[in-house]
């Protein structure tokens, strides 16, 4: 059920349910009423009946007059009075207020021909405005319902119109299309939420963007990997293997002369030595091989050492207790310094670098700094910044990167340790 037709019956419900307590009310006090008027009028008649007995002619001009709460009629010996009717007044109704079994109200006066003067109470008067006034406190409940029902209905559909269009807007980003908007509204709350969704469709949106871009560049870095790759093994290793192969060739050809296979010897064990050194640095480009022998304080020294050789930046490294960490959260660690290092040679501009490393309770704070020239305001994270953020995520970890235009650059990471 729709919450327009709950909220509508529940409004219907609180006025029927006034509404019958009122006219319990109206009812049980018009019997109160009417009783109270029907004796002040039989005051009046009690009056009347000493005029008669004062002045017999005055009987029939007080006849001729209609009098109200009261109804005067001459009756012979033994004859009963008329039952008053109430036109005006359904049965039902009449019932309710003033039963069948209610004692009537009379005054009697024996006139001199015999004849007996009867003075009844009536209450027709009185019951027809008692159910006029019933009448109005019906319509004035049902006109109030009504207009509180279409007030509510109205207001409703005017309050629930964004919501359909939030909904609608939900399932355009649901398929995929970010672009959905939603336009201002008058209602303050309806402007909120308005404003909420559309700030989220447009991160969406960028973040879809920059999804793209990534994988642009993803699938450019992962071209250019194998294009290193294959430059490595063409014109290093295969050149090696090339020398290999044609100082063997030669030994095969010479065996005889001793002379001509101790000089072609010592060449091939060069050029196999440089084969492997070049192996070597292949390898360790696609895996830190060296975290195995050394663990994670003596490689990252080791990657200091080398980055700072390779880059001409002075790199200083400051490891202040080195916890225990499991093989994957040191090789996200290294990768994540190693990231760190490289874009400060691509991109920072710096003449140094500083690396410190810090235990303090269940937390390994880690922090890398640069004197370069920062990250401009308005810069979008690259390939090699959404890396870092991912391994941090991998880890468990907070990353923060604090930088000002010509300030440095400062990224802060903050590892928990699992503690036994």
């Amino acid at each position: 059920m729709k919450a327009v037709v709950r909220l509508n019956l529940l409004v219907a419900s609180a006025f029927m349910l006034a509404l019958l307590i009122s006219l319990f009310g109206l009812m049980r006090q018009a019997k109160t009423d009417i009783l109270r008027e029907l004796q002040a009028g039989m005051a009046v008649a009690d009056q009347l009946l000493e005029q008669v007995a004062q002045d017999p002619e005055r009987l029939e001009p007080l006849l001729a007059i209609e009098w109200r709460h009261m109804h005067l009629a001459v009756l012979s010996a033994g004859q009963s009075p008329v039952p008053l009717e109430m036109d005006e007044v359904p049965e039902w109704f009449a019932s309710w207020i003033w039963p069948q079994d209610m004692p009537s109200i009379e005054r009697r006066r024996p006139l001199a021909d015999g004849r007996i003067l009867v003075v009844m109470a009536d209450p027709a008067d009185e019951m027809e405005e008692v159910w006029e006034s019933a009448l109005q406190v019906f319509a004035l409940f049902m006109g109030g319902a009504a207009l509180s029902i279409l007030a509510i209905s109205w207001g409703l559909s005017q309050g629930m119109r964004p919501f359909g269009q939030v909904l609608r807007a939900l399932d355009q980003i649901q398929q995929g299309h970010f672009t959905a908007r939603l336009k201002s509204y008058s209602v303050p709350e309806a402007n909120r939420l308005a404003s909420h969704f559309n700030r989220m469709a447009e991160a969406l949106e960028q973040e879809q963007a920059d999804n793209r871009r990534l994988t642009r560049e993803l699938m450019v870095l992962q071209e250019k990997e194998r294009s290193y790759l294959a430059r490595e093994l063409h014109d290093d290793l295969g050149q090696y293997l090339t020398g290999i192969r044609a100082q063997a060739y030669l030994i095969s050809q010479v065996s005889g002369d001793a002379e001509k296979v101790s000089k072609s010897a010592p060449l091939i064990v060069r050029d196999c030595e440089a084969m492997q050194q070049g192996f070597r640095r292949l390898i360790r480009s696609l895996h830190p091989v060296i975290l195995e022998p050394l663990g994670l304080e003596e490689s990252l020294r080791s990657l200091a050492e080398q980055w700072q050789r390779s880059s001409g930046v002075n790199c200083r490294l400051g490891i202040n207790g080195m916890p225990l960490l499991s093989d994957e959260t040191s090789t996200h660690l290294y990768r994540l310094l190693q990231e760190a290092l490289n874009n400060v040679a691509r991109h920072a501009q710096a003449t140094q670098v500083e690396i410190g490393m810090q235990v303090r309770g269940e937390t390994l704070n880690v922090r890398v700094e640069d004197n370069g020239q920062g990250l401009s305001a308005d810069v979008r994270p690259g390939i090699g910044l959404r890396s870092m953020h991912e391994r941090a995520r991998y880890m468990n970890a907070d990353l923060h990167l604090l930088s000002a235009a010509g300030g440095g650059l400062r990224i802060e990471l903050s590892l928990p340790l699992v503690m036994d």
